[in-house]
């Protein structure tokens, strides 16, 4: 049964046609990508879908219950309410129906009335038809898994930049009830740990869900469908996002196949029609008069098949720059950060000529930091950072705070080149995809997407020898993202960039930097077996102590053996502890118990007492592994 459906749906966005009497359901075993170039209507599809826009012809038909979960690119969070009373506004339900049972609970304590142990028994029941004793844990799950842990929830909204804000919102959205979640670019400020934890999460979901992404490996990972927004419609592909590209490329073979061949046809019945009349003429002969009509209705009827445009490739190619000298960047014992702040410190690393560096670390690691500090906004706190000869640094700025939005696409260019004629702007930005009218557009109306396009245009107009990338891929579709790809690989300077999209990652660099325990170490391993390691690393923290000749381990073994067999005691009287409350809630359950009014009193009293344990010794257990892990470390 479909849990949405789109029937016959037409839809302009100002003049222009988005989609044309286009048909398609969302199923419960939907794990579909939708793709499609930067304004081609991908969230325009997501707000017909969950009603926030109205079709002006066809119907949006949803089933009664079906409850829909959207997560937008834009945040919508109250400022001052904290992290915790923010997600739990997702779950009203939870938080309605946690008073009552704590309510009831407290009524049935004071009193075993009849009306006590209906209105207890009627309430738990609904608490656990939500899952309510299991919700804390998969919140703590979530919100970890985000990077949010528990002593930031009681932190305001207003207090978190704009990225966390972005991760609150999505960990709401998959913390809320919902059918099917319609997910906007839900990597966007995620780290390489988190897109790998949500990767795993969708996976193990048992839901329906849509995603717009431009993280190939992440729609790899996640869907077994891709539909593609082409031709005001949608093409289907049977698979991830590889073979959507294998496929896609063998039906524009097959597609250029057909049309030769039935242009050939019809070539072959126009001839044979004149044909026909010149032998119709010459002999005098209605018969091939009429072969004629027959065969010209006969061409009437075939529908001609449409040629498949391939996609207008951009020419982001960098012109050969001066060469500079080897030694791009030298650090020494370089120390970097901030007064109050050290992100980190211990630096001796080098960058040469031609090398192509990706920049890896969680968020708020210092990453653009250290980006800002090579292009010469920062000073390192101590140490050395020494800046090759002949350099011409190209800095790409996520924010893209360089463009100036009172001028035009087309000014914005020309002042880099003011002698240079209007046909040679508009013959250099047609390669960036700036064509007829969009030249005129003000920089301050531009789509994020526009923005990418128009600051990599004003980059490579300078002619860099240095590369100097921050998030280069952000707002940037699929196709340009290649293409930014394809034109690095072809540059003759030196890279280094921060990025989260893992293809990319792969694609560029021949080198990566990571941020970890205080310093920046260089490798050359694949970010799978960096982030398996690092997650087998961390899981063995908790199993076994580091060897007491570990140089780097300041904190004695023995200390730390102690603390482990402590954690072991916890889980062991924890587990124990939870056993005894399932026992207990089963005996509840039972209908004989509520025969036995003194029964009834005293298992309700010990359960309470065992939530009440259990839930100081989780606490009590996460302090412990907490401490452990700074220990260890």
């Amino acid at each position: 049964m479909s849990i949405v459906s789109l029937s016959g749906i037409s839809h302009d966005f100002g003049v222009q046609t988005i989609f044309d009497n286009m048909s398609f359901s969302l199923e419960k075993n939907s794990k579909i990508g939708l793709v499609g170039k930067n304004g081609s209507g991908k969230s325009t599809l997501f707000n017909l879908i969950t009603g926030k826009l109205q079709p002006e012809e066809g119907q949006v038909h949803r089933s009664k219950s079906a409850k829909i979960a959207y997560l937008t690119q834009e945040p919508e969070l109250d400022d001052n309410l904290t992290l915790e009373q923010s997600v739990l506004e997702s779950r009203a339900d939870y938080v309605k129906l946690s008073k009552q049972l704590q309510e009831a609970e407290n009524l049935l304590s004071q009193a075993n009335t009849k009306e006590n142990l209906a209105y207890y028994s009627n309430t738990r029941e609904q608490f656990e038809a939500i899952d309510g004793y299991h919700f804390r844990t998969e919140m703590k799950l979530v919100l970890t898994g985000l990077n949010f842990p528990q002593t930031t929830w009681d932190r305001k909204i207003l207090n978190f930049s704009g990225g966390e804000k972005t991760r609150i919102q999505l960990a709401k959205i998959l913390l809320q009830p919902f059918d099917i979640i319609l997910l906007d670019e839900p990597t966007n400020h995620l780290d390489i740990d988190m897109i790998y934890w949500l990767e795993n999460y969708l996976a193990n979901l048992g839901k329906p869900y849509m995603i717009i992404s431009h993280d190939r490996l992440f729609l790899d990972k996640t869907v077994t469908k891709i539909a593609e927004i082409k031709g005001k419609s949608l093409e289907w592909y049977k698979g991830n996002y590889s073979f959507y590209l294998k496929e896609r490329q063998e039906r524009q073979i097959l597609n250029e196949k057909l049309v030769i061949k039935q242009q050939r046809q019809i070539k072959k019945m126009e001839d044979q029609i004149k044909q026909y009349r010149i032998w119709g003429r010459a002999r005098d002969s209605e018969v091939m008069f009429k072969r004629a009509k027959e065969l010209e209705k006969r061409l009437d009827k075939i529908d001609a098949i449409e040629v498949s445009k391939s996609d207008r490739k951009i020419n982001l190619n960098f012109a050969n720059t001066s060469r500079s000298g080897n030694d791009v960047f030298v650090f020494e014992n370089m120390k970097f950060g901030f007064e109050d702040l050290t992100l980190a410190k211990e630096i001796n690393l080098r960058i040469n000529f031609q090398d192509r560096i990706a920049v890896l670390g969680k968020n708020g690691c210092g990453k653009t930091t250290l980006l800002k500090l090579m292009n010469g906004k920062l000073k390192p706190l101590s140490g050395i950072a020494k800046k090759g000869a002949s350099l011409k640094i190209g800095y790409y700025d996520q924010m893209h705070l360089i463009l100036d939005n009172s001028l035009t696409i087309q000014e914005t260019i020309w002042q880099l080149a003011p002698l240079e004629t209007r046909g040679y702007v508009l013959s250099y930005l047609a390669r960036f995809g700036f064509t007829g009218d969009d030249v005129e557009k003000s920089v301050s109306i531009l789509s994020g997407g526009e923005k990418a396009r128009l600051y990599l245009a004003k980059l490579i107009h300078d002619k860099p020898n240095f590369l100097i990338l921050d998030e280069p891929t952000n707002h940037l579709d699929i196709n340009m993202i290649s293409y930014l790809e394809a034109a690095l690989a072809e540059f003759n300077g030196t890279i280094i960039f921060v990025s989260h999209d893992r293809y990319f990652i792969e694609k560029v660099s021949k080198q990566k930097w990571i941020f970890a325990d205080g310093t920046i170490n260089e490798t050359e391993e694949k970010l799978e077996a960096l982030f398996f390691k690092k997650k087998a690393k961390k899981q063995s923290k908790l199993k076994t102590s580091k060897p007491a000749n570990d140089k780097k381990n300041k904190t004695n073994p023995f200390v730390l053996k102690k603390l482990h067999t402590e954690i072991e005691n916890f889980e062991n009287i924890l587990n124990s502890k939870k056993e005894s409350l399932t026992q207990s809630e089963a005996e509840f359950a039972n209908p004989k118990t509520f025969k036995n009014q003194k029964l009834v009193i005293e298992l309700t009293e010990k359960m309470k007492v065992l939530k009440a344990e259990i839930s100081k010794l989780e606490e009590s257990l996460d302090e412990l592994e907490t401490e452990y892990l700074e220990l260890s470390m």
